[in-house]
């Protein structure tokens, strides 16, 4: 079944980020209606014909485009604009397919996803114009209108090829729990929305604002520093509370006993630190959709305070309207069970031409420049994309026992964190204890995770050197910004494309410098000098693996941190490397000439 065919309408939800509330992913196809609203239609009927065919026992997905907003409220409705797309689309269905494990996607389409092409991506909005429109909001503000303001753009683009390869390219960069791939016949759409707009189990609603981000810092360390920064900013405390109270309020239209659970939580995403808040609340008896949607759509958050006024500042100072970015995408089930994302991370294409908003929340003492450049970090996971990496550890087995074991998984236990891939470490260890039965003598273990969290496991017997390594300077220089030389990933080619090189020269590893001309690590190990009586290494800072065996002599105070050069080769007293399969080993540096 090829479902994917452009002439075919269909809903994909898909949850990247599996944990107690999201479990599911769904596929909605074979339509047997599909609702449309338009400018000047009725959102009591279009609401009225939508719950008939609930109680028919059907189903509605689909989305809600910002505008929409419009149209639920007397005072916006004059700002509605003529459009020939749907502000509103739901198709209708049977019971959807249920994806419940990762990796099933696969199993719904057949032949090869094809490709795509982005070209001539260019803001709407140039960087001048961006902060003359701060300006105007901070009067607004100043004179009271509003006290935060939602102030967005778009990244417009030219499309060609597959939204079907994109959507599963840039999946990768922002795994998150509310993804979504439409095709509604006329117009495709791609979300990887991190944003939980609201949950509906039988009377209970659960909303989760999202404001505040940050990048992701290069290290272990440097990122666990931006997230307590994030956590701890008074600006991005102020926002995310303005936005939780107006949520709050939105809610106590239709439910009783509001409480915010989680007031200030930091989510890690590849690209960057989001934070949020969770409201709960439990709905009156026999609510309408209409009601519901009234209420609350669209989100505050992607809004400001107080909503309709801000409404109105929005519609005066964007240069264009929304569409789908900042609606809601998600579905409604017979039993009025509901889960809508806030559409962010959203893009959609139609006639070869694509684009993606960006924005953030303005207050009074935001810097526009500063928000401009968090815009584009927010589109930098749909500019950049992100590799089809796996993580890799490489052990010792010696007569069944592996060395240093705990420390090999801590690492790749930070490293999954750090690119929310999922991790099981019952799976690992069980993987790693069956490679190990019946083994005599020395191997050389690669243990390997993808994307999916899925565990490979590769033996083979560890291979003797010959004599003392010898060890060359590579010709290429690396760069100290790229945050894959702090993980063990197969995200390596230039490693193994100069080790190759060394080889064949009969050298048996190959020694990099970065950019600064600092020295950083081998292909296959780090590199110690002995000075004295200290041993010293190069600190992660430079671009290098937080390899297992250096940790090792670190914590046991056998090794020392240092900035080292080329010149500290010559002079050193001894040079070694090493890693944790095959330990220190004592090399000679030949090949030390200047680029």
């Amino acid at each position: 079944m090829n479902f994917f065919k452009p002439s075919q309408p269909y809903v994909f939800l898909e949850t990247l980020r599996f944990d107690q509330e999201n479990r599911s992913s769904f596929l909605f196809y074979d339509f047997v209606d599909q609702l449309k609203f338009y400018p000047g239609d009725n959102p009591e009927k279009f609401f009225k014909k939508a719950e008939a065919y609930l109680d028919k026992g059907f189903w509605l997905s689909g989305y809600f485009s910002y505008e929409f907003g419009y149209c639920l409220e007397p005072a916006l409705r004059k700002l509605v604009k003529k459009n020939r797309q749907p502000l509103a689309w739901l198709g209708v269905s049977k019971k959807p397919k249920n994806i419940s494990k990762r990796g099933r996607l696969a199993e719904f389409f057949t032949g090869p996803a094809g490709n795509y092409q982005i070209l001539n991506l260019r803001p709407n909005i140039s960087r001048s114009d961006y902060l003359e429109q701060i300006k105007k909001i901070k009067s607004y503000l100043e004179q009271g209108f509003s006290y935060q303001v939602n102030f967005t753009f778009k990244v417009k683009f030219d499309f060609s090829g597959s939204p079907l390869a994109c959507y599963l390219n840039l999946r990768r960069s922002q795994p998150s729990s509310y993804a979504a791939l439409i095709n509604t016949g006329q117009s495709q759409m791609i979300s990887l929305s991190p944003e939980l707009f609201f949950r509906i189990n039988g009377r209970q609603i659960i909303a989760r604002p999202m404001k505040g981000t940050i990048k992701r810092g290069l290290t272990i360390a440097e990122d666990e520093r931006l997230k307590q920064e994030l956590k701890l900013s008074p600006k991005t405390k102020a926002e995310n509370i303005m936005i939780v109270d107006l949520l709050r309020n939105d809610l106590g239209r239709i439910a009783k006993k509001i409480s915010v659970s989680k007031l200030f939580e930091v989510e890690p995403y590849r690209t960057l630190h989001q934070m949020t808040s969770t409201i709960n609340g439990r709905l009156k008896n026999n609510l309408r959709l209409k009601e519901l949607f009234s209420s609350l759509f669209p989100s505050g958050s992607v809004t400001g305070a107080p909503k309709i006024k801000t409404m109105q500042i929005i519609d005066q100072l964007e240069k264009e309207p929304r569409g789908i970015y900042t609606g809601a995408i998600g579905y409604i089930s017979p039993k009025r069970e509901s889960c809508f994302n806030v559409a962010i991370r959203t893009l959609s294409f139609k006639d070869g031409h694509g684009e993606m908003g960006v924005g953030g929340g303005i207050v009074y003492d935001s810097l526009g420049s500063a928000e401009y450049q968090e815009a584009l970090l927010k589109a930098k996971f749909f500019v950049e994309g992100f590799p089809e990496l796996k993580l890799i550890e490489t052990l010792l087995l010696a007569n069944g026992r592996y060395s240093f074991l705990n420390q090999h998984l801590e690492r790749i236990k930070r490293s999954s964190g750090y690119f929310s891939i999922p991790l099981d470490i019952a799976k690992i260890k069980a993987a790693l204890n069956k490679a190990a039965l019946s083994k005599k003598g020395k191997f050389k273990v690669r243990l390997l995770l993808d994307l999916e969290g899925k565990v490979e496991v590769e033996v083979k017997p560890l291979e003797e050197i010959s004599g003392r390594p010898r060890v060359m300077i590579a010709s290429q220089r690396i760069d100290p910004g790229n945050r894959f030389l702090y993980h063990k990933t197969t995200q390596r080619s230039r490693y193994d494309l100069e080790r190759k090189k060394a080889l064949k020269q009969g050298f048996f590893e190959v020694i990099f410098l970065n950019t600064r001309g600092e020295l950083t690590e081998g292909s296959i190990s780090n590199i110690f000098i002995l000075k004295g009586k200290t041993l010293y290494t190069p600190p992660l800072a430079c671009g290098l693996l937080p390899g297992v065996l250096r940790e090792h002599l670190l914590k046991s105070g056998k090794a020392k941190e240092k900035i080292l050069y080329r010149q500290d080769l010559l002079t050193a007293d001894k040079v070694y490397i090493g890693n944790s399969l095959r330990g220190l080993m004592f090399c000679v540096p030949e090949d030390l000439s200047t680029d």
